[in-house]
């Protein structure tokens, strides 16, 4: 039976009773009805792994069962639950699947940690009576992964929203496009005025990624998704409470863009693949008609497949591009995607522009006026994202066998991720939509070396996200932060073991011996 006194992230209200703890018998059944049903499919899976009991799917709970149920609960929003547990019964109350699946996430930690492995034991499957009433400071909570620079596979980007998705983070931000390489498909439409070849930018964009000379580094690893692929990943993200936001990063960071359709350039000539970390380098041609012929084809096609409300436009480090042809085609390229129906989304360079009304600006870094003014006048929301509290792909210290130090300051651990209020600069929390970790992959190679950099940091985001200002502690996350080791390691979940944290069980080993890569000196997006 685990602590009430551990649960991550905190949530709002947690009442221990003085009744006696529930136990799990072999008798025992998940009872559900309706939209509640697919939550508790999860959990009964989850609960049949690891305890051995049969649990079947009911429709009506007797004394004893775990019980899901759509009703209102506590506070009444989106993603609030209630979780009761006398000794009894379990009874998960939310008011749309969202908050069942947090429910889940919360009653999940409250049995021991044995729960986390196939056909484990423990002294008693039991939990402690308590009643908890929870409910999200900030709708968003994210994290990004750069599938440009190094490819994950469908599988990998689905074990990722697994393990997030514990943690009550709730979005995935997919970097999709970038110099190196592009990796979504592209159908060729039944109109194309320019004849433009879309199936190139996949076929040659899906080829390249980032490859830096360095002890024990090896190249990015290419690759692209099809369109089925992208909705598998969609869905299966959905099934977990976790929206797929994707990206095309314009205007700039689009050598790949540049090198497989060769009508995009001024002069008609492919631009050569270029592997480097570089950034900076690359525009899109404003005066070009065939600019905008081909965003529209590209944003469309990526809206038809993506149910969630977020279009990202990218817009950062154009650093070619002038003033006024950015201006020009950030504001066209923001149109379409409204014209699409989407929210559109875009790092904070791109505030200086004129936005449709409601935009997103991710901010990374410098100046957080143009986000604020965007705010203020237009309605924008703000995704907060500041390089030095938020960025996965930083190393830990200078000691970390890869990720990146183009931040100042330092060292990035998960308290430096955790002590900041994504509430700073004179924003209130109504002009927020969340908060954002990125991993940026120009020095990661797969889900080992990408959890290394990620967790524990992005557990501190995700409590920064979800749970009130007023409401967390340093010391008592890095003590419940700690508890957490076992799970994660009974999960496979590699782990940084912060030497600052008492860890409950250590991580399985992020890298081998022959592919532990020297830092690159690159920077951010």
């Amino acid at each position: 039976m685990n602590s009430t006194e551990d649960l991550i992230p905190r949530p709002q209200h947690v009442a221990t009773t003085d009744g006696a703890a529930f136990t799990l018998h072999a008798s025992a059944r998940i009872a559900a009805s309706g939209a509640a049903q697919a939550v508790a499919g999860q959990l009964a899976a989850l609960l049949r792994r690891a305890t051995g009991r049969a649990l079947p799917l009911v429709a009506e709970p007797v004394p004893g069962d775990i019980a899901l149920e759509l009703a209102e609960a506590p506070d009444g929003g989106p993603e609030a639950y209630a979780l009761s547990v006398t000794a009894e019964s379990v009874r998960l109350t939310a008011t749309d699947p969202a908050g069942l699946f947090n429910a889940v996430q919360t009653l999940r930690q409250l049995f021991p940690a044995a729960v986390e492995s196939a056909d484990a034991s423990a002294p008693a499957w039991t939990l402690p009576a308590v009643e908890i009433s929870d409910a999200p400071r900030l709708p968003y909570r994210g994290l990004m992964l750069d599938v440009a620079r190094s490819f994950f596979t469908v599988a990998e980007v689905k074990q990722q929203v697994d393990t997030m998705s514990q943690f009550k983070l709730n979005a995935l931000h997919l970097h999709l496009t970038d110099d190196q390489a592009w990796r979504i498909e592209i159908h060729n439409p039944a109109e194309n005025p320019s004849g433009l070849d879309y199936s190139r930018l996949t076929g040659i964009g899906g080829q390249g990624a980032v490859d830096h000379p360095g002890v024990g580094l090896t190249p990015g690893r290419t690759g692209f998704y099809t369109q089925q692929d992208f909705r598998e990943i969609v869905d299966h993200a959905a099934a977990r409470n976790v929206l797929i936001v994707p990206e095309i990063d314009l205007p700039g960071h689009v050598n790949a863009a540049l090198a497989a359709l060769p009508q995009l350039n001024p002069d008609g000539k492919p631009k050569p693949m270029n592997t480097s970390g570089d950034v900076g380098y690359s525009t899109l041609d404003a005066a070009n008609p065939i600019t905008y012929e081909f965003v529209r084809e590209v944003l469309g096609q990526l809206a038809a497949i993506t149910p969630g409300p977020y279009l990202h436009i990218g817009g950062d480090e154009a650093l070619v591009t002038g003033h006024d042809n950015y201006v020009a085609m950030v504001r066209e390229f923001a149109a379409i995607a409204a014209g699409l129906g989407k929210t559109v989304a875009g790092w904070n360079e791109y505030a200086d522009v004129e936005l449709p009304r409601g935009a997103v600006v991710q901010y990374w870094h410098g100046e957080l006026a143009p986000a604020m003014r965007q705010a203020t006048e237009n309605g924008a929301r703000i995704l907060m994202s500041p390089a030095a509290n938020t960025y996965l792909d930083q190393k830990y210290d200078s000691a970390s066998p890869i990720g990146l130090e183009w931040v100042e300051g330092g060292p990035f651990t998960w308290a430096e991720y955790y002590a900041w209020d994504p509430a700073q600069g004179g924003i209130v929390d109504e002009q927020l939509l969340g908060v954002e970790g990125p991993l940026w992959t120009e020095t990661v190679r797969g889900n080992h070396q990408a959890a290394w950099l990620t967790y524990p940091r992005a557990i501190s985001l995700a409590e920064v996200g979800w749970s009130r200002q007023e409401d967390r502690e340093l010391q008592d996350f890095r003590r419940r932060l700690g508890t957490f080791g076992e799970r994660l390691a009974r999960q496979g979940v590699t782990f940084q073991a912060a030497p600052d944290v008492d860890w409950s069980a250590q991580p399985a080993p992020a890298f081998s011996a022959e592919a532990v890569p020297a830092d690159p000196q690159v920077r951010k997006n």
